[in-house]
């Protein structure tokens, strides 16, 4: 031992057969379990899902695109006439094509949530490839189309409403805040009604055109590619 220290070696160990380390024995890996094909596997969820992809299939032909879309496009229309006969805000307000405007934002945008859904019963499954890939790339050029349309009502009535927000706000702090003379501070809040009511005017007017334009290009959009559209329904490909 002290000659084995002295070189800088470890002694030599034995190990007996009763000390020596036994290896656990090999688990088998565990196994998941295959889906397979999702009507054997889970035939309630199908049979909802089915009925549902027909009732909205039927319902959006039927009556969205051969009809609300239409009446949607030719209401926008008008409103942004109407829009540039009037002079101020005030007179939009009174005359009540504000809350013209605003239903028919409310209406556009439940109806371009439906239409952003029923353009996912299109969607290929993705472990299929070939012709499947030309329905996915008109697929995505639509629902960008529609998502627009979707975001240009919510970003509208949101403004709207920040307007009439900033108009309360601005008024209590000019007219009730302590400080200066009355007259002064009237003074001050006619000159920021007035820069207030030209934005409110121009948010409104704004609001009606994009509304238009984004109605026309989500028809024209549908109606140029939506032949290209396919459920691939002889490969039994449908979205559900």
């Amino acid at each position: 031992c002290c000659r084995a220290r002295h070189a800088g070696t470890a002694p030599t160990v034995r190990m007996t057969e009763r000390g020596r380390k036994r290896q656990a024995p090999m688990s088998p890996e565990p196994t998941s379990p295959k889906l397979g094909s999702m009507n054997e596997t889970c035939p309630g969820l199908a049979k909802h899902l089915q009925a549902e992809e027909r009732a909205l299939r039927a319902d959006t032909f039927s009556n969205v695109l051969n009809g609300e879309l239409i009446e949607r496009s030719k209401e926008a229309k008008r409103l942004v006439e109407e829009v540039h006969k009037v002079h101020t805000h005030e007179d939009a307000v009174s005359n009540g094509l504000v809350k013209e405007v605003l239903a028919a934002l409310h209406g556009t945008h439940r109806m371009s949530v439906q239409l952003t859904t029923w353009l996912g019963t299109f969607t290929p499954p993705l472990s299929v490839g070939g012709n499947a890939g030309v329905s996915a790339e008109v697929q995505d050029g639509i629902y960008s189309n529609m998502q627009q349309l979707v975001q240009t009502c919510s970003d509208g009535l949101h403004r709207m409403l920040a307007f009439e927000k900033e108009r309360a706000m601005m008024r209590l702090k000019c007219l009730e805040e302590k400080g200066g003379s009355e007259e002064a501070r009237e003074s001050v809040w006619r000159r920021y009604e007035s820069a207030l009511e030209e934005n409110q005017l121009h948010e409104l007017r704004k609001t009606c055109l994009t509304l238009n334009a984004d109605l026309l290009c989500v028809a024209h959009t549908l109606k140029n590619n939506g032949e290209h559209l396919t459920t691939h329904s002889n490969q039994n490909l449908t979205m559900f």
